[in-house]
């Protein structure tokens, strides 16, 4: 038996279709199709049947599907006990993130660790959130912004890796055709720049100590790209709400400046994510480890040659 065709099937079960299998797996959808076949004669009967344009569990899927978990956790657990007397980490390590923040925030932290690990292979996946969790079997560890939704990640252990804020930003060009706001309340009346995230356009909730101040912004200049959102504040096109580690040489360079500085979101974490049955693996505890230990020096990290050899130490 084929331990990747049960990585096929416990994915088709995960996402109800070969066509959504296939897209977390990043594999065709011909090959996953076969891998499934391939199984299915071995077992001698259908796993799945078709239903409103979804792929159920057959019954004989039911009843493979907690040994096809088993199976695989068994090998996990396996190569993990074998290379806890490994000196040098060596392998391949799977890590999906969802896509936000991979360039500013994730990359650095992912690049710092594979300095110090050279013997390593590092996949790292840029995923949307929602194929992220569908597809975190395929993953070895997911790096998640927000709160993990339960129950859906319940069978996972989650490490917290750090904060960080929202805050207000535009350019000295637009503040010099439109009064500074004095309070939130005057945010309705400028240029906002929203970010969506393909659904949903995010809510800006400000703090002010005691104070709070939540606006549903509406935009004349939306996107789901936040680098898009800062080039455009750059460019004069009005207030955008970004991290401040984000903004933060912009600030330094005079091509932002902060608005309202006070009134700042809620802290956003940043956790990682694995399965539980894989508490002894010790390439996963060094990432976690190494992760939280930069987290706040990625924060300040820089995009230049020249400070290169000053962060890599």
């Amino acid at each position: 038996m084929n331990l990747e065709d049960i990585t096929v099937f416990l994915q088709i079960a995960a996402e109800g279709s070969l066509t959504g299998a296939a897209r977390a797996l990043y594999r065709p959808k011909a090959t996953v199709s076969h891998q499934l076949r391939r199984l299915e004669e071995e077992i001698g009967a259908p796993l799945f049947i078709r239903s409103a344009n979804r792929l159920v569990l057959s019954d004989a899927g039911t009843e493979f599907l907690e040994h096809a978990r088993t199976i695989r956790r068994a090998c996990e657990r396996g190569l993990d006990s074998a290379r806890t007397s490994q000196k040098n980490a060596q392998g391949t390590m799977r890590i999906g993130s969802t896509g936000e923040f991979a360039s500013n925030l994730i990359a650095p932290l992912i690049l710092h660790f594979a300095r110090h690990n050279p013997g390593l292979r590092l996949d790292l996946t840029v995923v949307r959130p929602d194929l992220l969790l569908s597809s975190r079997e395929s993953y070895d560890c997911l790096l998640y912004l927000g709160e993990p939704p339960m129950p859906q990640v319940a069978e996972m252990t989650g490490r917290l890796l750090g904060r960080f804020s929202f805050g207000l930003y535009c350019s000295p060009g637009y503040l010099a055709r439109h009064p500074a706001p004095e309070a939130p309340t005057e945010l309705r009346q400028h240029d906002l720049l929203v970010y969506h995230n393909a659904e949903n356009v995010t809510l800006w909730e400000l703090r002010n100590g005691d104070q709070e101040y939540s606006l549903h912004p509406h935009s004349k200049l939306l996107s789901n790209d936040y680098w898009v959102i800062k080039l455009s504040a750059i460019h004069d096109h009005g207030i955008c709400f970004v991290p401040k580690f984000f903004a933060r040489l912009e600030v330094e360079q005079g091509l932002l400046v902060p608005v309202l500085p006070d009134w700042t979101s809620r802290e956003m974490p940043l956790y990682a994510l694995f399965a539980s049955h894989r508490l002894r693996n010790r390439q996963i505890a060094d990432l976690v480890d190494s992760l939280t230990q930069n987290f706040v020096d990625m924060q300040t990290y820089l995009y230049t040659a020249s400070a290169k050899k000053e962060f890599f130490r």
